[in-house]
């Protein structure tokens, strides 16, 4: 069975993985319904954050990262990508936002090229303080002690996606 290793944090969250000796991250099974569901979700949303959250020249507003999947061996590492850039046919490029556990050779800030099919996730942070998007972390903060899953519900919007998004 493959597996799939989630990054809990983005770089919004530093104040959680202190203590860790590189980024945490929950190993979900490739074949997990609640994950796949909510990595389902967030793509169905993908346009209409692109559409919000990327600028004229294709860049990604402030605040905002995607998270993609990479293959690795004996699994996929999905981790959070961002700052990051579209480019045409579907293409994007980007730097690394989570030190990768499974990816020799590449470090947190390394530039990355991928392709849309390959983002999992979506994260913005507006004005509002609250982090919009994050349909995976909203999965693994159900894994996560109790206090360090209150920290997290407590800067996470309500719902994935802005009302007055269009």
């Amino acid at each position: 069975m493959s597996r799939i290793f989630i990054f809990v944090f983005c770089l919004v969250f530093p104040f959680l993985a202190a203590a860790q000796s590189g980024d945490q991250v929950v190993d979900f099974g490739g074949d997990d319904p609640t994950m796949n569901a909510a990595m389902a979700d967030a793509m169905s949303t993908f346009p209409l954050f692109l559409a919000n959250a990327v600028d004229a020249q294709g860049a990604g507003l402030p605040g905002t990262s995607v998270k993609v999947s990479f293959d690795v061996d004996g699994g996929t590492e999905v981790i959070w990508v961002g700052p990051f850039i579209t480019q045409g046919g579907g293409q994007m490029a980007g730097l690394l936002a989570n030190q990768p556990n499974f990816m020799p050779g590449l470090n947190a800030g390394d530039p990355v090229q991928f392709s849309q099919d390959m983002v999992r996730d979506w994260a913005i942070q507006l004005p509002d303080g609250k982090l919009w998007g994050h349909y995976t972390t909203r999965v693994v903060v159900t894994q996560l002690p109790a206090a360090q899953a209150e920290q997290i519900k407590a800067v996470l919007s309500q719902t994935p996606v802005p009302a007055n998004w269009n």
